[in-house]
């Protein structure tokens, strides 16, 4: 058995070589194993060590062709994604495949993370990964996750979701500006969030319906917590998937349900449902308190993760400064928007991230304390308020908007 890696691959001719020491050799898809079949299928087969076999070619007298091709997994080993509630934050874990060892990651171990950008982890996701350590001891370093789907995605199949969801912002949900507030995209990306979050706390929650025709057709609903010009609610319906198998091997799963429409009541498919589907929700009345910023307690900085994060701020000057330039700029807009908080308690946005209500408060240069330039998070960790981390505008607006509408005071798309 012979080690390398591949060196080129075709996805849509199926073909590609391996390279080895003793040269490049001809390989077809039908002769690569499933876990390696996983990675090409995605475009993530790239530096992945890989083992295989040589033949005589069928094609072609004097040459070689691979076969038994797979991931070297005496170097490199696959698992899924499980995701863990900790006290300030969610843990995230992977577990191998066909056993019961778990490796803790922190998502700076993702291979090709980009660090100013949000990744993408869930629950289930399949990951390949070498066992390594960190500053707090063993875990699983250089982690590709291959499924690349939204969560939404994941949920059903569709022929098309982006026109799925173009067609609910266009023709059938109230008007409302979708795109992001800086960097435009002439699209609907704030819409994609929204509705892949929606989905993924839908299911959390066991929210999601189940229904059954009289001929035994499995159909699915749910809400998106979004309303046409008539104040209908609208609905996402399924059907389940014929493709669909229980036991799937490690990989990029098929979904059970595929997507039929978004529409109201009016849906010939909500005559299959015993009762309406209900939103996702957040928080509980009783914690509706939660929603408020308490301007008498302390905020104190994160300086560590501000400053990891200081590439997020749309501001030059702010880039450039040192040390301790940061920390007052930092202060100061604390203390600026402790004093708008306290003029207008909407100027505190609550959003929804890791299971926790936070807060969205505006960072400013003091050259102009009227337009915010970043948003800062600031959760509350048991008597204090701590500012965890900054985002852009538009990761901003994308977290607001899961909760609702945000106050365009200064988060104005």
């Amino acid at each position: 058995m012979e080690k390398g890696t591949v060196k080129f691959y075709n996805r849509d001719a199926g073909y590609g070589y391996v390279s080895a020491s003793s040269g490049d050799v001809f390989f077809h898809i039908s002769d690569v194993q499933h876990e390696l079949k996983q990675l090409l299928l995605t475009n993530k087969w790239r530096d992945e060590p890989i083992v295989f076999e040589k033949r005589d070619s069928k094609k072609k007298d004097g040459e070689y062709e691979a076969y038994s091709i797979n991931i070297d997994l005496a170097i490199r080993r696959v698992g899924y994604v499980e995701l863990e509630e900790g006290k300030h934050s969610t843990l995230l874990f992977i577990k191998e495949f066909n056993g019961a060892d778990r490796h803790f990651f922190h998502y700076t171990n993702v291979k090709s993370h980009i660090a100013d950008k949000f990744i993408s982890i869930d629950d289930g996701d399949p990951a390949v990964f070498t066992l390594g350590s960190n500053d707090k001891g063993p875990c699983a370093v250089d982690v590709v996750l291959i499924d690349q789907r939204s969560y939404l995605e994941s949920f059903a199949s569709f022929i098309d979701c982006n026109l799925a969801l173009q067609d609910l912002a266009d023709n059938l949900c109230e008007k409302e500006d979708w795109d992001y507030i800086n960097n435009k995209q002439n699209s609907i990306p704030v819409l994609r969030s929204y509705i892949n979050q929606t989905c993924k706390q839908l299911v959390r929650q066991d929210k999601v319906n189940f229904g059954i025709s009289s001929y035994g057709d499995e159909y699915a609903f749910f809400n998106t917590g979004l309303v046409n010009n008539f104040q209908d609610e609208i609905y996402a319906y399924f059907q389940k998937n014929r493709k669909y198998v229980e036991h799937q091997p490690w990989g990029i799963n098929t979904p059970k349900w595929e997507f039929l429409e978004f529409n109201t009541d009016q849906s010939k498919y909500y005559k299959y449902f015993e009762k309406p589907a209900d939103i996702a929700s957040y928080f509980d009345e009783a914690d509706a308190t939660k929603l408020v910023f308490d301007t008498t307690l302390t905020i104190r900085p994160n300086w560590e993760h501000l400053n990891k994060r200081r590439k997020r701020i749309d501001s030059s000057a702010i880039q450039s400064m040192n040390e301790q330039e940061f920390r007052d700029t930092i202060e100061d807009s604390i203390n600026m928007a402790k004093k708008r908080i306290r003029r207008n308690y909407k100027t505190a946005i609550p959003h929804f991230y890791d299971n926790e209500i936070q807060f969205l408060i505006p960072m400013c240069e003091r050259k102009n304390r009227g337009a915010a330039i970043a948003a800062m998070v600031v959760e509350k960790q048991e008597q204090i308020y701590v500012v965890s981390t900054i985002l852009t505008l538009d990761q901003a607006y994308n977290n607001a908007r899961l909760l609702a509408k945000p106050d365009r005071e200064w988060l104005n798309p």
